[in-house]
């Protein structure tokens, strides 16, 4: 198990929460005191929190740092969600850069291959007690239409990558809680020690009770919880409807 498997499952039993809270803030406006606002709110019932382009992209690497300090301090771990996907020297650069900034774990996309590409980041990652999360099976309606392709093989495209997780010793993947018969599947592949984590709960139709019964480990939850009235009170029931102790 990786060391931020360790840390995220520490971190789940503390705040008895699997889950992550996806900063997807799509008002511009005072970005970082919002994002630190919502952390402050849910953290009682929050494991983690994910931040992917509606961050990235318009704050300065001094704010994001902030974000993530603020997490790490209510002993919160941290996921750069970039679905990194390029040649290895540009990867070992993203993720350089992105763990320097306090993130704990960024999630990748497996399809550009390890000779050359992801074997980098992995690199990266494992110097720095980081961990590698490979897209498996997205959550919107399309995922069907790429992650289940079935090659001339008979195998599906989201089962080469459950493979490739396996053979690069992933810290997790992200398969998508809009289909807990993938969740299912995938649990059923994996070992143990690899994490699953579910995105689409809520705003997108999957349902957090469903996704753990599955087997997903964390349940990635962004609209529901941040755009809701009252964000502590929507992260409270999902948290609560969830829990299961970590065995």
């Amino acid at each position: 198990m990786s060391d931020f498997s360790s840390r995220i499952l520490g971190s789940a039993e503390k705040h008895y929460s699997r889950i992550v809270l996806a900063l997807d803030i799509a008002d511009q406006s005072h970005l970082q005191k919002h994002a630190i606002d919502l952390i402050e709110k849910t953290v009682p019932y929050i494991s983690a929190v994910k931040v992917n382009f509606h961050l990235l992209l318009p704050l300065s690497s001094d704010d994001i740092s902030k974000i993530n300090k603020a997490a790490h301090n209510r002993d919160l771990q941290t996921i750069a969600d970039i679905k990194l996907n390029d040649i290895g020297s540009t990867n070992e650069a993203a993720v350089k850069i992105l763990f320097d900034a306090g993130f704990d774990a960024v999630i990748a996309n497996p399809f550009v291959g390890y000779d050359g590409a992801l074997d980098a980041a992995f690199k990266v990652a494992k110097k720095t007690s980081n961990g590698i999360i490979l897209l498996t099976y997205m959550s919107h309606p399309a995922a069907k239409d790429g992650y289940g392709l079935t090659l001339s093989s008979k195998r599906r495209v989201f089962e080469v990558f459950v493979a490739r997780a396996i053979a690069w010793k992933a810290a997790g993947v992200v398969v998508g809680a809009t289909s807990p018969e993938k969740i299912a599947g995938v649990r059923k592949m994996l070992p143990k020690k690899i994490l699953i984590f579910s995105p689409g709960i809520g705003a997108q139709g999957g349902d957090a009770k469903k996704s753990i019964k599955a087997g997903s480990d964390f349940l990635i939850v962004g609209r529901t919880i941040i755009e809701a009235e009252d964000p502590r009170e929507a992260a409270r029931r999902i948290c609560r409807e969830s829990w299961v102790p970590i065995s």
